[in-house]
């Protein structure tokens, strides 16, 4: 039995060196990242910051929200750290709130994305529910209804720190966190409000994912314990390693609304967003940038106004009118003679 189980043993050995279960490059040296403090949390209800994304639509503010349960609510935090807004998601009772995000979608349209994800014990067996709204236009406490979508995974339940939104098409994406690493999941291209959207499990991760993201030029942000690493894509492999600042426990990252800084936070009272200027190779333009709504009123003006005069054709139709009332008028006086 002993000779049975060491032999086994050692062919499973030889196995797993034969075929690794993340084969990739190895990646360059660690960029060293000098990150400066970019601002302090000073809203005492922010105690357990997990979320961070950079507002296209207000220059400088960043949002964040709690992980946890109750009532899902942002906070828009202006560049000095105070609190210039805080949102609540009408009707959003959270189990754990953990991530978010956005897009600007081709018409301009500014929205956020957050995600009750959390699942430490895995017993969340209906799912997962991702919020979805307009991003506020007016920085003003305030009450938001959003779309809800429920989010199942195909292997059971999953605890994730990390929704990813792809800035080119919006297409979602969801990193599962393990003490032993995680997966990234793909959705459906086009999710359905209040029906369960299935999951697609796409390539493991051997490592821990607090948070991520995909930049502007479509490379993958994944936020692990001490490192964040750089995707060639969702499902590629790491091009580049930078060393994350010391927190006292690092949740969040995010990317600066013009691509050109990489912001992350975490969890603690008075907390502290680090930022760091990246460097030009991997500095990107945003896809494109939030517009104003279209106002149907101001439509309706502007088709009034390029709409040719009727004006013309009236008076035409007048003349004609009498010249045809004339006419009768005339015949009817020869008749009578």
């Amino acid at each position: 039995m002993r000779r049975t189980l060491l032999s086994s043993a050692v062919l499973a050995l030889a196995l797993t060196a034969a075929v690794p279960a993340y084969a990739q490059p190895a990646p360059p040296a660690p960029l060293k990242a000098t990150w400066k403090q970019d601002r302090v949390i000073d809203n005492p209800k922010i105690t357990e910051s997990s979320g961070l994304y950079a507002s296209p639509l207000h220059p400088g503010v960043v949002w964040t929200h709690n992980d946890g349960a109750g009532p899902a609510t942002l906070y828009a935090i202006g560049p000095d750290g105070s609190t210039v807004a805080t949102v609540i998601v009408e009707g959003a009772a959270a189990v754990d709130t953990e991530a978010m995000g956005g897009f600007v979608d081709q018409r301009g349209n500014a929205l956020i994305y957050l995600a009750d994800t959390g699942d430490n014990d895995r017993t969340r067996q209906a799912g997962v529910t991702l919020f979805v709204f307009p991003e506020p236009k007016v920085l003003a406490d305030t009450t938001v209804s959003a779309e809800r979508y429920p989010i199942v995974y195909p292997d059971g339940p999953q605890d994730s720190e990390a929704v990813l939104v792809n800035p080119a098409n919006g297409n979602l994406y969801f990193v599962s966190k393990t003490p032993t690493g995680g997966a990234v999941y793909g959705a459906p291209a086009s999710l359905v409000p209040d029906v369960a959207n299935r999951l697609e499990r796409l390539v493991a991760v051997p490592h821990v994912i607090s948070d991520g993201l995909i930049g502007y030029d479509g490379r993958m942000y994944l936020r692990g314990l001490n490192k964040i690493r750089i995707f060639t894509d969702v499902t590629g492999h790491v091009v580049q390693t930078i060393d994350a600042p010391k927190q006292p426990q690092g949740e969040s990252m995010a990317l600066s609304a013009d691509g050109r800084t990489l912001l992350v936070g975490s969890e603690g009272e008075k907390s502290a967003v680090f930022a760091w200027a990246l460097p030009k190779e991997l500095v990107t333009g945003p896809i494109r940038k939030p517009g104003p709504q279209p106002d149907p009123n101001a439509i309706q003006q502007a088709a009034r106004a390029t709409e040719p005069s009727r004006l013309p054709q009236l008076m035409l139709g007048g003349v004609a009118g009498l010249v045809v009332l004339i006419g009768v008028g005339a015949a009817v006086r020869r008749l009578r003679r």
